[in-house]
């Protein structure tokens, strides 16, 4: 990561020019994908992150449909990045008013241990075995649990749901004939390699509670994604809707079991270890559209989505009170 401050930084037409410029030769060593108040982000920073994802861009045969993709996808590593900073920064001057204690930290961890069936000496020799002591990981945690806070304080009061809407939804699905429930979700694989020995799965496994437990305390689902997952479908870890018998058991049990908005435990299936936000859930129509029973599953329906569609209004908020600007 490039900082600019000021004349600290020398920039070419959109460039970063290397040291050898200083003796008169002009060499764009790196392009400016985007600044960020005084934070630069490198083109080459953003084709790092993208990596996995560019490599099936690449394989695209048509050159003007092979440079949009690419560009496409950029985008979208940025946006990602953008939004995570976004965040960052608001919690920065808001944390003082969001009261996240001790307390809060252990009833994090304990939820932890509990849903990935783990010892607590279990989840410190992960920790100690990717270079974090357990001081470390608890303020890891505190900033997760902080930054879930923010959002629902700063979106959840905007959120508005009305009667005759939910009435809507609920008689135009029982027009469609739906007659079983579609959910919607993203996921970070870790993958399980042939040859690891058991206490190597008991390591990864640990070690992918902790990433778990990050996520279920507040952590940007897409930003993990994009730097954890070995599937490399969609650099947010999108999967878009399905239904039962379209996944793996395992897998669509977790799936159909968690709250919409809310991340699984740790699943296993033959592909390795998943980390499932459920995004959406679209429920076929028991009975009629009449009782308060019959409109509660529509009701959280669009109650979701709104909650959704208001932190992506706030996070824009954030970014045009910001200097903020893309340069792709």
């Amino acid at each position: 990561m490039f900082y600019c401050k000021g004349l600290g930084c020398l920039v070419v037409l959109g460039g970063l020019i290397s040291t050898s410029a200083l003796a008169g030769e002009r060499v764009v060593v790196d392009r400016i994908a985007a600044v960020i108040e005084d934070e630069i982000i490198t083109e080459r920073e953003v084709e790092k992150r993208a990596g996995p994802f560019l490599e099936r861009v690449n394989s695209i045969e048509d050159p003007k449909v092979r440079e949009q993709e690419r560009r496409n996808l950029l985008l979208k590593v940025l946006e990602i990045e953008i939004g995570e900073k976004m965040v960052s920064r608001e919690l920065k001057s808001s944390r003082e008013m969001l009261g996240v204690g001790e307390a809060d930290i252990d009833r994090a961890i304990e939820e932890v241990l509990r849903m990935n069936r783990l010892t607590r000496d279990k989840l410190k020799a992960a920790l100690y075995g990717q270079g974090m002591t357990w001081s470390e990981y608890r303020t890891k945690l505190q900033e997760q649990i902080e930054r879930a806070r923010l959002i629902q304080y700063r979106v959840q009061g905007k959120v508005e749901v009305s009667e005759s809407r939910v009435k809507t939804r609920c008689m135009d699905r029982q027009q469609s004939g739906a007659t079983e429930s579609e959910i919607c979700a993203a996921h970070i694989l870790f993958r399980v390699e042939a040859g690891m020995s058991v206490e190597q799965v008991d390591g990864l496994r640990a070690q992918v509670s902790k990433i778990q437990a990050e996520l279920a305390n507040g952590g940007d689902f897409a930003a993990y994604a994009l730097k954890y997952s070995a599937d490399k479908g969609a650099p947010d870890g999108a999967l878009g809707c399905f239904g039962r018998g379209e996944m793996v058991a395992p897998f669509e049990k977790a799936a159909y079991s968690t709250p919409v908005g809310k991340v699984s435990g740790i699943v296993q299936t033959q592909f390795g270890f998943h980390i499932i936000k459920v995004t959406g859930r679209r429920n076929p129509v028991v009975g009629g559209c009449d009782t308060p029973e019959e409109l509660t599953p529509f009701r959280n329906e669009i109650y979701q989505e709104e909650m959704e569609k208001q932190k992506e209004l706030w996070i824009s908020g954030l970014r045009k009170k910001a200097f903020v600007d893309i340069r792709l």
